[in-house]
């Protein structure tokens, strides 16, 4: 992994640092903006978001559905008005929140793309209503921009995100594997050509005959005959009718199956689990250097902690220190969640691993490395 794909990756895993949202009065813009960044960043808006992305896709299927036999769902242009204006209104809070960095987000100008693409389809369906040819099937064609947005739920779901991840890593093996499989049925297709669609057994046999026509009339036809080898897609009414006329091609279709249904697609299996183990691999490898760098970004402020709270200047901390710590109400808020614990007391039971009854520099510091790196 080089080093700039795990630079990248710690500016993308690091929590953005937001500021305190200022008083209204003193500075509105600057309230609005981090409002917004505030807002982007939370479960519940992502979750809300996630789900309107479900809706309006389950929606699209259900018109879909019903187009096939002439019928509409008579509040399906309101609801489409409501996605849209929640699009819209989730790309402003993003747009505010971002400010022009929102131009270098790739998911943002996506989802602006598709949002102009709706509203360019409401104004079209307003224009054309009524009309009929070319301006149609514009308005069709539009329309079917919608099913882009279920793409959405790819970046909205974290781990669909991460399958579509391990799979484009895999991308690579995948091609591999492909062009071994294409060159596999086209030497086996071209061997069919020789010995089923030349046969003149198999081509005198009437039942053999339109078999022949249906499946191995071309190499390409040939070809996507064999795919169903590939799938195991009721081949036996593929080999069986040509087996009983020629009992020969069983020196044919064995091999082919052996090949073809058994090795190769185990061989490709494997190939992809293997990819995927070695990501991962490369995963953990990456979190234990992400784990590096936060603990050497965290160090400094443990060390600082570690002097506020050792008022004696004694280089040990007792417990009477840190509940008068607490008692005083310095106790940074995160620390306590971080630490899954209800007090400073507690903290101190949880360093003190020696039950010395006091914690030095070196177990304070290891010990909350320890604590907010723990998986």
């Amino acid at each position: 992994m080089n080093s700039h794909g795990l630079l990248e990756k710690i500016r993308k895993n690091r929590r953005p640092s937001i500021k305190p949202l200022p008083p209204m009065r003193e500075d509105i813009m600057m309230f609005i903006h981090l409002a917004c960044k505030k807002l982007i960043n939370t479960y519940i808006f992502e979750c809300a978001i996630s789900l309107v992305i479900v809706a309006n896709s389950a929606l699209i299927g259900v018109e879909s559905q019903l187009a096939t036999h002439g019928e509409t769902v008579e509040w399906a242009d309101l609801a489409e008005i409501g996605f849209m204006g929640t699009y819209i209104l989730e790309l402003i809070v993003r747009a505010i929140a971002l400010r022009w960095s929102a131009l270098r987000d790739g998911w943002f100008l996506f989802d602006f793309g598709l949002v102009m693409i709706a509203i360019l389809e409401q104004v079209l369906s307003v224009a054309v209503a009524g009309s009929a040819g070319q301006q149609i099937m514009i308005l069709r064609l539009l329309r079917l921009f919608r099913l882009v947005r279920t793409f959405r739920m790819i970046k909205q779901i974290r781990s669909i995100w991460r399958l579509v991840y391990g799979l484009m890593n895999s991308s690579e093996t995948m091609v591999a594997a492909f062009a071994l499989l294409g060159l596999v049925l086209y030497v086996f297709g071209v061997l069919a050509l020789q010995v089923i669609s030349s046969d003149p057994a198999l081509l005198g046999d009437p039942e053999t005959n339109i078999l022949i026509e249906d499946r191995f009339s071309s190499l390409g036809m040939t070809m996507m005959t064999l795919t169903q080898f590939v799938t195991v897609d009721s081949i036996a009414s593929v080999y069986l009718p040509l087996m009983r006329q020629n009992p020969w091609l069983i020196f044919y279709f064995v091999p082919l199956i052996l090949v073809v249904s058994i090795s190769l697609m185990n061989l490709v299996t494997a190939s992809l689990v293997e990819a995927a183990l070695e990501h991962a691999r490369q995963e953990k490898e990456e979190e234990k250097k992400l784990a590096s760098v936060a603990a050497k970004n965290m160090l400094p402020d443990i060390v600082k902690l570690f002097d506020q709270l050792d008022s004696d200047r004694s280089g040990f901390l007792v417990i009477q220190e840190m509940k008068d710590f607490e008692t005083e109400g310095l106790v940074p808020p995160e620390l306590l969640d971080k630490a899954s614990v209800e007090s400073m007391s507690e903290l101190f039971q949880q360093l003190d691993v020696d039950e010395s009854g006091r914690v030095n520099r070196e177990e304070f510091i290891e010990g909350l490395l320890d604590i907010f790196l723990r998986e």
